[in-house]
């Protein structure tokens, strides 16, 4: 007992620290979605990415190329991630970070939805009450009919739907399996998107969005692998709920950087998102990870 509270502790702290670092990707990659393409940007972060993973591997004396990493499991979490950093990305461009974020966070949402009609999981009358009122959040922070209303919103919904299959697919991958390469078969797969969907709309790359797009590699890089680790290693209902904590430093980020200040009707929606996020995170019921 006292193992596992240790563990999850731990991971909490690694959650947490994950998301802050997505958080701060997410930030340097709207900063450069004003002067470059989404293709190109997801292309040349991943080289960076791929790069710094590939020798961080090699540091470990393990071999960069692992046939275990090539299982359908990595593979399909792999393409899913192709699929969801496309839809944000694509929704960051063009959405207030916070905004952005805070939708991409409804995936507890989506999960119970999913458990219940794809996995036929019993999910009780307060858990349908708790979705129904996350999407009531999503409906005062979207504000359909204000003029601030986007179709772009709809991309980050699509992400966290898109989220909870990922978390699905992750608890089935191998235990033995190292996450070093579960990240790195992730961001190959990221890049190689990117470089496909780049001949769409490629514009000149100044030195300062090179600068932007490798500091959001590192961040990235890292907030992968400790998300990951941080899955693995506490149990998935302890440690999921302190994911929100992307939500305050996209928060953060948007005030700092660019002046944008959320309304009072979106705090409240932000509020029901988090609050019934955290509800049907934490009475899940998972085995620890391994």
């Amino acid at each position: 007992m006292q193992l596992t509270k240790s563990k999850n502790v731990r991971a909490a702290f690694l959650m947490m620290f994950a998301m802050v670092l997505l958080s701060t990707n997410d930030a340097f990659m709207k900063l450069s979605s004003e002067h470059l393409g989404i293709g190109q940007m997801l292309f040349i972060r991943g080289a960076f990415a791929v790069t710094v993973f590939s020798i961080a591997i090699r540091l470990t004396g393990r071999p960069v190329i692992n046939r275990a990493a090539r299982s359908k499991w990595v593979v399909l979490r792999a393409l899913c991630e192709c699929a969801i950093t496309i839809c944000f990305i694509s929704g960051l461009s063009l959405l207030p970070i916070a905004t952005a974020s805070t939708l991409a966070w409804t995936s507890p949402m989506f999960l119970a939805v999913v458990a219940a009609v794809v996995l036929k999981e019993n999910v009780t009358l307060t858990r349908w009450l708790v979705v129904l009122t996350g999407f009531a959040g999503v409906v005062l922070i979207t504000n359909p009919a204000s003029e601030e209303f986007s179709l772009a919103m709809l991309l980050p919904l699509a992400a966290a739907a898109l989220i909870s299959v990922r978390d699905l697919v992750t608890r089935r991958l191998d235990p033995g399996l190292h996450s070093l390469y579960v990240t790195w078969t992730t961001l190959v797969a990221v890049t190689i998107a990117g470089f496909l969907i780049s001949f769409l709309d490629w514009k000149p790359v100044a030195a300062t969005q090179i600068i932007w797009l490798g500091a959001s590699a590192i961040f990235l890089s890292s907030a992968y692998f400790f998300q990951i680790r941080a899955v693995r290693l506490g149990e998935l209902s302890f440690v999921a709920p302190f994911s929100y904590t992307g939500i305050l430093a996209a928060v953060f980020y948007g005030f700092v950087v660019w002046s944008d200040l959320p309304s009072l009707t979106m705090i409240l929606g932000i509020l029901l998102v988090m609050s019934a996020g955290l509800y049907i995170l934490s009475h899940q019921v998972t085995s620890p990870a391994k």
